[in-house]
């Protein structure tokens, strides 16, 4: 389930205008799977933690569904298209150093750094 709805991104995110609510949903959803996979599967409900907490779950998805937009959707960040290509002594790079999906876990990284969920320690009970 998304961490955000269009509502959020739109009245309290204030992202990039994504207009069709089917499209913001599939990028919802899809930048919802990257925070799990950023925060180790921990989060499970959003409801069971903090406002604190809730909230920079919110803005961290937010600001990967906003990259989706202005990168030109889901497709154009993790698609499988070449962007170095090398023939003999010919060779191609598009784009500059890092990949956008390298800019969007950064953006999402500062929100969801104060939280603890992205702790990846061992914990100590005793």
């Amino acid at each position: 389930m998304p961490y955000i709805d269009k509502t959020y991104y739109d009245d309290e995110f204030q992202g990039e205008p994504v207009e069709e609510v089917t499209e913001f949903d599939r990028l919802a959803k899809r930048a919802s799977e990257q925070i799990d996979q950023l925060t180790m599967f921990r989060i499970n409900d959003i409801q069971k933690w903090p406002d604190f907490i809730q909230t920079q779950i919110k803005k961290a998805t937010a600001s990967i569904v906003e990259q989706y937009a202005i990168s030109g959707g889901y497709e154009a960040v993790s698609g499988s298209t070449l962007t170095n290509v090398s023939i003999g002594p010919f060779s191609y790079q598009e784009g500059a150093d890092g990949s956008v999906n390298d800019n969007i876990e950064k953006v999402a990284y500062k929100h969801l750094a104060p939280t603890g969920l992205l702790h990846r320690g061992v914990s100590v009970h005793g």
